[in-house]
């Protein structure tokens, strides 16, 4: 976890694999807001992508890129949306890709291999870990897991964890 806070609320939802890792992004694109950090954790292969696709489409982005070699890309759509991708990044500050500026400018921010954003600011945070299973298997399952930090992060992911308690999970 970034710092000493503590998360505030946990959501944990199994994925069966890519495409329902999609639909789940869609499904939470119903619960985000502006000034939303997103930060994503997981092994190459993960599904962090895919999930950051889900959501951004699910606001109707259009067609979203891995910015493995931009770094940042930026979305028009429902709620702007800017997407980072830190893999090729040393850790430490992210100051020249104005992340905390484009949340101050009340955009959605996504940022992948967020560890290697040494102090991101979680005042209104998810924080995404991707779980392959252990030892890894054949199987494309993985365990999602959001914690939030800030009150109105919270309420969000609580919103979105009703609506899939109230459906059964039925994502298809």
């Amino acid at each position: 976890m970034p710092n000493s806070a503590s998360p505030e609320f946990e959501l944990v939802f199994p994925s069966s694999g890519e495409r329902e890792t999609y639909r789940f992004g869609i499904l939470l694109s119903r619960f985000v807001f502006p000034g939303l950090l997103i930060l994503l954790h997981g092994d190459l292969g993960a599904g962090k992508t895919v999930l950051v696709r889900g959501i951004t489409e699910g606001l109707s982005a259009g067609n979203v890129r891995s910015p493995s070699f931009t770094l940042v890309n930026e979305y028009p759509a429902a709620i702007p949306v800017t997407h980072a991708d830190l893999y090729r990044r040393q850790p430490g500050g992210q100051e020249d890709l104005a992340l905390e500026e484009a949340l101050e400018e009340g955009r959605l921010v996504l940022v992948e291999w967020a560890e290697n954003w040494k102090h991101p600011p979680i005042e209104e945070a998810w924080i995404c870990r991707i779980e392959l299973p252990e030892p890894p298997d054949s199987t494309e399952r993985r365990t999602i897991r959001i914690f939030t930090f800030g009150e109105k992060a919270t309420f969000s992911l609580r919103e979105a964890a009703t609506s899939i308690r109230k459906k059964g999970e039925e994502l298809d």
